[in-house]
C-alpha cells in the first residue's frame, strides 16, 4: 500500500473535479477511481467533504509556506495567493457552481483565515489585539479575500501584479472605502 494514500485520493478527486460534476462525485465513484477498496478510504477519511477540506488545506499550508519564503513583502505574498487561484480557478468554478456551495465557501473563507493568521503571526509578531477585534478582523479580511477572488480570477485578462498591489494597500488599511489616497488608482 502507497505510504501517502490521503494525497492519492485527495488528487484523484481533485482530477475527478476536472472532469465531471462535483455532485455526481461518490465514494463509490472515488474508490474505483482509485483502485482502493472502501474500507481504506474510510479509514483516511469521513465522507467527499473530508477529502475536499483536507486537501484546501493541505494547498493552504503550501501557500504560506511560499508565501512566507517571499520574505516580508506582502505583494509577493499575495501574488503568490492569487497565481494559485488563477491556476485553479476552473476547478473552484466548479466546486462552486455545485449544491455544496456554501459549505465550500465556508472552508475556503476558514483557509483564508488560516493564510491570514499565519501570515500575520509570521510579518506582525507585535501586532496587539483582543481576541474577539482579531476575529472580526480576520473574518472580514478573509471573506473579502475570498470574495475578490472569486470576482477578479476569473477574468482572462487579470493583471495579477495590480490586483496584489490593491489587495496590499487594502489588507495594510492604506486603501479605505471612505478615503482615497493620492496616487491610488
Amino acid at each position: 500500500m502507497p505510504v501517502n494514500m490521503k494525497n492519492i485520493i485527495a488528487d484523484t478527486f481533485a482530477k475527478m473535479v476536472e472532469k465531471e460534476n462535483v455532485d455526481k462525485i461518490t465514494v463509490k465513484a472515488l474508490i474505483s477511481e482509485c483502485h482502493i477498496s472502501r474500507q481504506t478510504f474510510y479509514y483516511h477519511f469521513q465522507d467527499i467533504m473530508d477529502v475536499l477540506e483536507w486537501s484546501i488545506r493541505q494547498a493552504t499550508q503550501h501557500l504560506v509556506e511560499k508565501s512566507l519564503e517571499a520574505g516580508d513583502d506582502m505583494r509577493s505574498a499575495l501574488k503568490i495567493f492569487i497565481a494559485f487561484s488563477v491556476d485553479n480557478y476552473p476547478r473552484i468554478r466548479k466546486l462552486m457552481e455545485s449544491q455544496r456551495r456554501k459549505q465550500i465557501e465556508q472552508i475556503m473563507i476558514e483557509a483564508a483565515e488560516a493564510y491570514l493568521s499565519e501570515l500575520a503571526q509570521k510579518r506582525r509578531p507585535d501586532l496587539a489585539l483582543n481576541y474577539a477585534d482579531r476575529e472580526v478582523l480576520l473574518r472580514f479580511n478573509a471573506s473579502g479575500l475570498v470574495g475578490i477572488l472569486l470576482i477578479y480570477c476569473r477574468e482572462k485578462q487579470l493583471d495579477q501584479e495590480k490586483l496584489a498591489g490593491q489587495l496590499e494597500l487594502l489588507l495594510s488599511g492604506q486603501l479605505t472605502f471612505f478615503e482615497r489616497r493620492a496616487g491610488i488608482s
